[in-house]
């Protein structure tokens, strides 16, 4: 039996369970809910294609040998850290995040680096946190939460090594 199976078959399930138990306490909900993600597609499917072309030029154009040396296995901490920093200082929404990544993966990144990469991409993102937070939230508040989350990305591409090792 395939490794996915179970866990697959596991969460189909309680995926199941939760949208019949959510269908049941609000029947009119699941209808809102596929005309908003009917709309996301729209504005998300003509710009998928071109995102995963720029990954692929990208991922031909970038160095191999010095994304290994950097990103790659033998990178641990160093490449964690690396990535962490490349991920907060990165403007873009997914349509950069995900491509950039993709484009990394393939020229030889590992995925704990990318895994800290996207973390501290999704958390920290240093473009957004000064056009819109401190602005809309306070300097005090945007201190706070860096502070709170500043470690994170390291944390998860760390964690996400331990978790390479333990399944190999």
């Amino acid at each position: 039996m395939n490794s996915l199976a179970v866990p697959l078959l596991l969460v189909s399930s309680l995926l199941l369970a939760l949208a019949g138990f959510a269908h049941w306490r609000r029947p009119r909900a699941h209808g809102h809910a596929i005309k908003t993600a009917r709309n996301q597609l729209r504005m998300l499917a003509p710009r998928l294609p071109f995102a995963l072309l720029a990954a692929e030029f990208i991922g031909r154009l970038l160095p191999r040998d010095q994304v290994v040396a950097w990103l790659g296995e033998g990178s641990g901490g160093l490449g964690v850290a690396l990535a962490s920093l490349l991920g907060a200082l990165m403007p873009g929404g997914p349509m950069v995040a995900f491509p950039l990544a993709i484009a990394l993966e393939r020229a030889g990144a590992a995925a704990p680096v990318l895994v800290a990469l996207i973390t501290a991409w999704a958390l920290i993102a240093i473009n957004r946190t000064l056009l819109f937070e401190v602005p809309l939230l306070g300097v005090r508040f945007t201190l706070d939460r860096l502070l709170a989350s500043v470690l994170l990305p390291l944390l998860a591409g760390l964690t996400a090594f331990l978790v390479a090792a333990w399944r190999a």
